[in-house]
């Protein structure tokens, strides 16, 4: 059975999947400030990760307004709509 391994970052292979994993995993965990050094580094010098947390913030701020978390459960209509403003976000950024 394989050892569960923390992720090790070295700054010179620090890249984009990286920085993605940190900026999902402070969502939920306070990172250590190695980790917030590195990512604050590269999304400073990385214009498409840059890009990347502007998508998912436009993403979590349309669901939070098109879903009532009282009521999770979602209409077709609302599931269509949300799928067509996703796309021409999508759209709009590529």
């Amino acid at each position: 059975m394989k050892a569960n391994t923390e992720h090790k970052y070295k700054w010179y292979e620090f890249g984009c999947k990286d920085a993605t994993y940190l900026l999902t995993k402070q969502n939920f965990v306070t990172l250590k400030t190695s980790e917030k050094g590195l990512l604050k580094f590269h999304m400073f010098t990385c214009g498409k990760c840059q890009k990347f947390v502007k998508q998912i913030q436009l993403m979590e701020n349309l669901i939070k307004k098109t879903i009532d978390f009282n009521n999770l459960t979602l209409s077709i209509e609302k599931k269509s709509s949300i799928n067509q403003q996703l796309t021409a976000l999508i759209d709009k950024n590529q």
